[in-house]
């Protein structure tokens, strides 16, 4: 077991790094809309997800879930109070949307909060509210990309960061039991990491402008998925039921990309 969770935690490492430095510099070079739908697609629950139900059992994967979207909220949150913050300065937006993540995690371990209904239910209300706030009340312009020359270190660099932390969220997840296995998964690390290096390479303004398409991307792919694994996992088993779960989120990647760019929302 010992061997089998080293083995995986490099493999959280290699896919968190390797998302971590594409998020940041597709954004860079890209623009928002795209790097903010790369950067918010569902990387650390997948992971997370699959080697929970590779170490301990499909139904444990299975019940992480249950949590999942109300945890999956809170990155929410911390998306919305850094758009907000971030007016006041990158350190306060950064730390402030943090406090609020770690906080709202805190209380829902405390409480011990696993029902499914109640956590989809909190998961719909939130995100509708923030939507609207998103769209309606601060209409975050997109901004678009810059030609950037990188050196392999700061790529190196990046990799590393993001596949540490990615890798620190994912052995919470599996040592934590289902409900701070659920809350570990939705951790926001590829969000922060990437409004953080975007802030530091181009500023305020692309940092700022990410949080709006990584919101919809998070939301449409990311939630669905977890209900996806929960179902599927119990019936067809953690290879399989992995397969066909990500197979159904084509079709949302899609629809995550249609409302970021056709639309212009």
């Amino acid at each position: 077991m010992t061997d089998l969770l080293i083995l995986h935690l490099i493999l959280a490492f290699t896919v968190g790094g390797a998302w971590v430095s594409s998020a940041t510099l597709i954004a860079e070079r890209y623009g928002s809309a795209l790097g903010g739908l790369v950067g918010g697609l569902p990387a650390i629950s997948i992971v997370s997800f699959l080697f929970i139900g590779l170490n301990q059992g499909a139904t444990t994967a299975s019940q992480a879930t249950i949590v999942f979207p109300l945890a999956l909220s809170f990155t929410m949150s911390f998306l919305l109070v850094y758009a907000v913050l971030s007016e006041r300065g990158f350190p306060l937006a950064f730390v402030g949307a943090l406090l609020v993540w770690v906080g709202l995690s805190t209380i829902t371990a405390y409480l011990d909060l696993r029902n499914l209904f109640f956590s989809v239910g909190v998961f719909l209300s939130v995100c509708s509210v923030y939507f609207y706030l998103f769209k309606m009340k601060m209409k975050l312009p997109s901004v678009a990309g810059a030609k950037i020359v990188y050196s392999l270190a700061q790529i190196a660099f990046r990799a590393l960061i993001g596949g540490g932390i990615v890798t620190l969220a994912v052995l919470s997840s599996q040592l934590g039991g289902p409900e701070l296995g659920g809350i570990a998964s939705s951790f926001p690390a590829i969000f922060s990491l990437t409004l953080f290096f975007t802030y530091r390479t181009r500023g305020m303004a692309l940092s700022r402008a990410l949080t709006k398409p990584l919101f919809i991307s998070g939301g449409l792919t990311a939630f669905p998925y977890s209900l996806l694994v929960g179902y599927l996992y119990p019936i067809f088993g953690v290879g399989l039921g992995t397969v066909v779960a990500l197979s159904c989120s084509v079709p949302l990647v899609v629809s995550a990309h249609f409302l970021i760019n056709i639309r212009k929302i």
